[in-house]
């Protein structure tokens, strides 16, 4: 059996790392707040009237929530080819070193949770002959996402990508993906719950309003670029090792991978709203590097992680004193 490149021990330790780190963001000068009503016919989440400590609380516990639920998503679907702990401890390191990300509640970690659940629902449906019920639940998560999220709908034609990949979608998912986008504002509308004159255009303010100075802009889009460029050599690196693998191995991690690719459009693309595409970002990425270590025979793996976590702990320092 393979040794572990991360156990348990340093998993609880990146759980630590990850709530000082979210606690010196909390008590910093770099803690503001973001105005923009990005929904569709609902508050985003950062205008949701919650108090400001129970906000930072809630989205510290979903992103580690999340962590520890990749654990087991892993197990389920053995989506990196061992039972290691890089795939949890990498995506708390990258998310929360990430002050844009590791705030107060916001898209960014209710997106990540939901893509989560999306991904390990259209797993199961693997070759599946009728899969009806579990992409209605997908396309309903995605849909109600996009009440208070704008950002959900760029999702949707992602996910119907990686259900055809599945081999799971036919004119029945079809017709089930319609409905699961339809349901959700048809009962809201239905018993009054949304009125009619709530659906708006978003809001946007400006990302250099929405954070403390222009340094942290840089340093922040140094961060993301710099994840993004290792990424996407891993990725290529990797796929050279999934593609001669086990098949439903490679198509799990081709399904992250459209996911991580959409998030990463949205964050070049969609810039005023960047933030909410984050944490899916980072798990995508943090699967690429997972995959590094689990593929390839890296001498001093846990050496490299430790120079990784420093170089972002670092850059989210630069970023909050």
């Amino acid at each position: 059996m393979k040794h572990k490149t991360l156990g348990t021990e340093e998993f609880l330790g990146a759980v630590v790392l990850a709530i000082a780190l979210s606690i010196i963001y909390y008590f910093s000068e770099a803690h503001t707040a973001n105005t923009s009503n990005l929904g569709v016919c609902l508050p985003s989440p950062n205008l949701w009237p919650i108090p400001e400590l129970w906000s930072w609380g809630l989205n510290l516990a979903l992103i580690l929530g999340t962590g520890i639920a990749l654990h087991f998503f892993n197990k389920a679907f053995s989506v990196i080819q061992t039972a290691d702990m890089v795939l949890p401890s990498m995506f708390l390191i990258l998310t929360v070193s990430n002050p844009w990300a590791d705030g107060m509640l916001g898209s960014s970690s209710l997106m990540v949770a939901i893509n989560l659940l999306c991904m390990s629902t259209i797993f199961t449906c693997y070759k599946s002959n009728n899969a009806t019920q579990e992409i209605f639940v997908v396309a309903t998560m995605l849909s109600l996402g996009s009440m208070f999220q704008y950002g959900f709908i760029f999702l949707m034609p992602g996910y119907i990508l990686i259900a055809i990949m599945m081999k799971c979608f036919h004119i029945r998912e079809l017709v089930s993906f319609i409905m699961g986008i339809c349901a959700p504002y048809w009962i809201a509308i239905g018993m009054g719950i949304v009125p009619l004159d709530s659906f708006h255009f978003p809001e946007f303010t400006s990302l250099f309003n929405s954070f403390s100075s222009k340094g942290d802009i840089l340093v922040g889009g140094i961060s993301i670029g710099l994840t993004a460029l290792v990424a996407i050599l891993m990725a290529l690196n990797n796929a050279v090792k999934l593609y001669a693998g086990n098949t439903q191995r490679r198509l799990y991690n081709n399904a992250i991978a459209i996911i991580g690719l959409v998030c990463a459009a949205g964050i070049a693309v969609d810039f005023n709203n960047l933030t909410t595409y984050l944490a899916s970002f980072y798990l995508a990425a943090a699967v690429q590097i997972a995959n590094t270590f689990a593929l390839w025979n890296i001498r001093k793996a846990t050496l490299w992680l430790g120079i990784i976590t420093a170089i972002y702990v670092i850059l989210f320092l630069i970023m909050v004193l």
